[in-house]
């Protein structure tokens, strides 16, 4: 497997995994119940955020320069889903759509 097509894939592996947790800590009850308060929800949004944005430059980077394969597009189709629920819930946050 070539480099790019490696790290995009553990990238929308691991963001998806992040984004998941970041889902159940967000709906696992009470906030003082809750083992991962504001700021540790903050810290595992950007660094999920971030680590989609990688994975998706480098998964754009591995399809422009080799063929496509099922694996690369996989790993693209993953990573501009989880990158849009993340710029959507930036939208949302920022102009207050709620």
């Amino acid at each position: 497997m070539a480099m790019n097509t490696t790290i995009s894939l553990l990238s929308a592996l691991i963001s998806w995994a992040l984004a998941i947790f970041l889902g159940m800590q967000l709906l696992s009850g009470t906030f003082d119940g809750r083992s991962c308060t504001t700021s540790c929800v903050n810290i595992v949004f950007w660094v999920s955020f971030a680590i989609a944005a990688i994975g998706l430059i480098f998964s754009f980077g591995g399809i422009s320069v080799g063929k496509t394969n099922l694996i690369k597009t996989l790993s693209l189709l993953a990573l501009v889903g989880l990158v849009g629920i993340y710029l959507t819930i930036i939208l949302i946050g920022n102009f207050n759509l709620l």
